[in-house]
């Protein structure tokens, strides 16, 4: 099966999945990254002062993007594309300080590009699509998860749990809203299944994978980050759908469903 994941930034697909996606690459399905805004300024933890400004998102972007590959050489024999589009705070003209912000994600440029993108995925045969459930609210992740929406009662679909905002007060309220609205425009339910892989140390693993990302986060955020999956016995949850769940274990989609009630995310 080829497995779309949609990526709102380079890194957030390497945040939280990174173990989902080994355990699918290990059993033999074809794993693409797709990453949506790869034009940026954002990069804290790097030297862009030293840059001049008109270079500044060529740099950035560049930068970033060699932090991918290196995720990639990680990731034996998963692929990337890049949508090369902006990041909210070029797109919108917004701080990085407001990107969690209520901002308007209806009417915003990047919808058309990424929905005619995904589109294509309808006409192909044995095709699975992994969305961000925008947890935190971050802008470019809301109109990520939001463009894949009509996309979801049509094919198997599973959203993640966006690290490291998963692990911030919040993202039960911000999980709740996406089920509720799910059912209510899509009449599409969410069930809550597990991925591992036994051949990893998991939060060594993920604390690794996070770490690449260095011009994005200090090295001690990789270990939160990492924590994460031990509430989940070392592997990551995701919110399938009935599609989903009907091939999951055919052909070792997820490894287990789990208790809804279960491991709550912060209120």
């Amino acid at each position: 099966m080829d497995l779309y994941v949609i990526s709102p930034h380079r890194d957030d697909a390497a945040f939280s999945l990174s173990i989902a996606m080994r355990h699918w690459l290990g059993r033999g399905h074809r794993v693409q990254i797709v990453n949506i805004f790869t034009r940026s300024l954002y990069a804290p933890y790097a030297d862009v002062e030293s840059i001049r400004e008109e270079d500044r998102v060529n740099y950035v972007s560049g930068l970033r993007r060699m932090e991918d590959e290196s995720f990639l050489k990680v990731m034996h024999g998963a692929t990337k594309f890049d949508l090369d589009l902006d990041d909210s705070p070029i797109r919108l003209g917004c701080h990085s300080s407001e990107v969690c912000a209520t901002l308007e994600t209806g009417t915003d440029a990047a919808l058309p590009a990424i929905r005619g993108h995904l589109q294509r995925l309808l006409h192909q045969e044995d095709v699975a699509l992994v969305l961000p459930l925008a947890l935190g609210r971050h802008v470019d992740h809301c109109i990520a998860r939001n463009a894949a929406l009509p996309l979801v009662p049509y094919l198997p679909c599973a959203f993640y749990e966006d690290l490291p905002y998963a692990t911030r007060q919040g993202a039960r309220a911000d999980l709740d809203e996406v089920r509720r609205r799910l059912i209510e425009e899509h009449r599409t339910s969410l069930t809550p299944v597990l991925c591992h892989d036994a051949g990893i140390d998991p939060i060594g693993f993920k604390r690794a994978n996070a770490g690449l990302y260095s011009s994005q986060i200090r090295a001690e955020e990789a270990q939160p980050i990492a924590e994460f999956s031990r509430r989940y016995g070392g592997g990551e949850r995701l919110w399938a759908n009935a599609k989903w769940l009907a091939a999951a274990e055919a052909l070792s989609l997820s490894t287990n469903q789990v208790d809804p009630q279960g491991y709550p995310l912060p209120a």
